[in-house]
């Protein structure tokens, strides 16, 4: 009976640190990718991906509906949104804005707060759950460690969350979801990295119901073990309650 106990314990723990590491890669995977917003500059015959760090362009868009393989095979020209001397250029641009038309473009390779916001909460959520993992690692040798476990994962999908929702809000305000050139004004969609990290965030939030069912199994085989002082502690308050009431 203990060993079936204990083997369905190790079930849930791997299924949770499986669950852990998957949405670990697929957070990790849209944090570092530039396609948070996309969008098809006619004018410009580009696309362009703005990231939360990483912007690229892809030239030669214009070229999909000839031949779709010489579109897709193009590479992407990136910059990073802290990079000083981008951004010089990118100040330049802005200052001749009526004579530019790449000027209203560039205004989205700025380095925004709520970049910076998002990038904190979602770096702080892949900490969280790395440190998920180590103490889920040590999970079965202390019932301590198993609560710990719990509440990092639960800390790890809150920022995750928080991170999508701050960007989500952010990209759909008017000054981020349009971008204006000279001949037209172009709409961005939310691209594949925004539903990646939601992706991974929604496995975390999987991940945190199965750790929980299995930090409360374990407390549970520790109270029953006696690791957990309950049932001993509960005669000394019942004798405590006995002389203050004589």
């Amino acid at each position: 009976m203990q060993e079936e106990s204990k083997r369905s314990h190790t079930c849930v723990l791997v299924l949770s640190l499986i669950l852990i590491v998957a949405g670990f890669g697929l957070s990790a995977g849209g944090l570092f990718s530039p396609s948070w917003q996309v969008v098809d500059i006619r004018e410009f015959r580009a696309q362009h991906h703005h990231g939360l760090w990483l912007d690229c362009t892809r030239p030669e868009r214009h070229l999909a509906s000839i031949d779709r393989s010489f579109a897709s095979e193009q590479p992407l020209h990136c910059t990073y949104k802290f990079d000083y001397s981008a951004s010089q250029v990118i100040d330049e641009n802005i200052e001749n804005i009526d004579i530019n038309s790449a000027a209203g473009e560039s205004e989205h390779h700025q380095f925004f707060g709520w970049h910076k916001a998002v990038l904190i909460f979602m770096v702080f959520s892949l900490l969280f759950a790395a440190l998920a993992l180590c103490s889920g690692i040590c999970a079965p040798c202390n019932g301590g460690c198993a609560v710990i476990y719990a509440i990092l994962v639960a800390i790890a999908l809150f920022m995750g969350l928080v991170g999508d929702a701050i960007f989500f809000f952010a990209a759909h305000r008017v000054d981020s979801r349009f971008v204006t050139g000279l001949v037209g004004t172009y709409e961005q969609r939310i691209g594949i990295a925004f539903y990646l990290h939601l992706g991974g965030s929604l496995i975390l939030m999987f991940a945190f119901i199965v750790s929980t069912i299995y930090s409360y199994q374990i407390l549970r085989r520790s109270d029953g073990r006696g690791g957990l002082p309950l049932r001993e502690l509960a005669p000394l308050y019942g004798s405590r309650i006995r002389e203050t009431m004589a």
